[in-house]
């Protein structure tokens, strides 16, 4: 499909609530697959439509050699929490701590528009939250925290959201 650019931070897009999917067809295909694209180009772990212009409820995940597309996800319920280092790309150069929960149940629909609800934890629940958070027009560093380096899981070196 096609590499898209990534929209950064001060353009007001990233503010900008997405608008729920209805209609699952072509476009969504093309809106997937352009973000899929977009997301392996970068190397990143995560990306909403938000980052490259367009106000969707879409995103794709790859973390654990997975790739996940979810459309029009919704947070169910929330479990722990845990304070880790993001960065994001839509923001080069940036990164601080942010605390998520540690597990989440998330209901999202397919590129078929086929519901699902399921468990997610660990790195691949913080991405999923990060890109729900551009769904929803908030970004990272608005959820960034002044904590004590030592109280910061950093865990494996990451990439970006």
């Amino acid at each position: 499909m096609a590499v898209m650019p990534i929209k950064t931070i001060g353009d007001p897009v990233l503010r900008t609530e997405a608008k729920k999917i209805e209609n699952f067809g072509e476009n969504t295909t093309e809106l997937i697959n352009n973000l899929i694209d977009t997301l392996r180009n970068e190397e990143g772990l995560g990306l909403a439509a938000n980052q490259i212009g367009i106000l969707q409820r879409a995103a794709v995940i790859d973390v654990e050699e997975e790739m996940l597309a979810l459309i029009n996800p919704e947070i169910i319920s929330e479990e722990g929490s845990v304070i880790r280092e993001e960065g994001c790309l839509s923001i080069p150069g940036r990164q601080g701590p942010v605390p998520r929960a540690e597990g989440i149940v998330l209901r999202y629909q397919d590129i078929d528009g086929e519901i699902h609800q399921n468990t997610f934890s660990g790195l691949l629940a913080r991405v999923i939250q990060h890109e729900i958070d551009h769904l929803n027009g908030e970004l990272f560093v608005d959820k960034l925290v002044d904590v004590p380096l030592s109280s910061i899981d950093t865990g494996e070196k990451e990439r970006k959201h």
